[in-house]
């Protein structure tokens, strides 16, 4: 295959670096977006450059820094979306502004970056989009609903929009992965709580565990973020482990999403089988 353009935003660290580091190395030209490109001190490769991108942003400044991006690196070819953060807290902790943030850079911006790059793609009706989500996306886990709620609505939004593109030529790969060792869940990197912020004894005990939790794994994860980032490559240009194979909609990363994500849809066939007799009268008499 020949060389492509590459787009990663929140590629300053996680899987979104580790996916640089891995296009690059293959011969790829590689735009790394961060919001801070002037904080990024662990990108040395030479097929690696690092832009300002932040999907924060309103739509218009994200079109703005786009276009200027293609001016400069000409057409892109694979845009993975990367960027995101995960609140924990109880939901009647949380307050409406930590609500909005969160679907604001999980959902909302990362809906944005596609609106942003979508029409250079159009034009040359061809390209490939990849979003990274979350096994989160499968199931709810106490004092963790708004991270995995956010997810979820990005699973069907970026399906969706899979859907609507394909007759142009363009692709979408929805990647969800289960534990990876990065920063995700480090209080000074991408993650924030509000558990017990408020004070509601009532959900004392659910907070305490999952700030237990989440320090107990932080950096324990089992998942190895350079093989992660392996297989996506692979998946995507369909070489390596992938050769040959046609890219899926979506793509369980790890054996524990694999696990979780099995677990979740079993579960799901298991009620509509349960309740399909009751759940099936309520049509018209014939």
């Amino acid at each position: 295959m020949a060389p492509q353009t590459w787009l990663i935003t929140g590629a300053s660290s996680g899987l979104g670096l580790h996916l640089a580091l891995v296009a690059a190395k293959q011969g790829n030209k590689v735009i790394a977006t961060t919001r801070a490109p002037s904080k990024v001190q662990n990108i040395t490769d030479k097929n690696i450059t690092v832009a300002r991108l932040d999907q924060n942003e309103p739509l218009e400044q994200i079109k703005a820094d786009m276009d200027a991006i293609i001016s400069a690196h000409g057409p892109i070819d694979v845009v993975v979306n990367c960027a995101a953060y995960v609140h924990t807290g109880i939901i009647e902790d949380l307050t409406p502004e930590d609500t909005y943030a969160q679907f604001h850079t999980n959902v909302f911006g990362a809906i944005n970056v596609y609106r942003a790059v979508l029409p250079h793609l159009r034009a040359k009706r061809s390209g490939t989009l990849v979003t990274i989500g979350s096994m989160a996306a499968w199931f709810v886990h106490p004092a963790a609903s708004l991270y995995n709620a956010s997810k979820a609505a990005l699973r069907w939004l970026s399906i969706g929009l899979g859907s609507e593109v394909k007759h142009l030529g363009i692709k979408h790969l929805l990647v969800e992965p289960g534990r990876f060792r990065t920063d995700l869940l480090k209080q000074t990197g991408n993650f924030r709580t509000s558990n017990g912020s408020n004070g509601i004894e009532d959900y004392r005990e659910i907070s305490q565990a999952v700030k237990e939790g989440v320090a107990s794994e932080d950096h324990k994860q089992r998942g190895d973020p350079v093989k992660g980032a392996q297989v996506i490559y692979d998946v995507v240009t369909s070489s390596g482990a992938a050769q040959g194979k046609e890219m899926p909609t979506f793509l369980p990363l790890g054996p524990d999403a694999i696990e979780e994500i099995t677990a979740s849809a079993q579960a799901v066939i298991d009620v509509c089988q349960q309740w399909k007799e009751i759940a099936s009268s309520t049509d018209f008499d014939q």
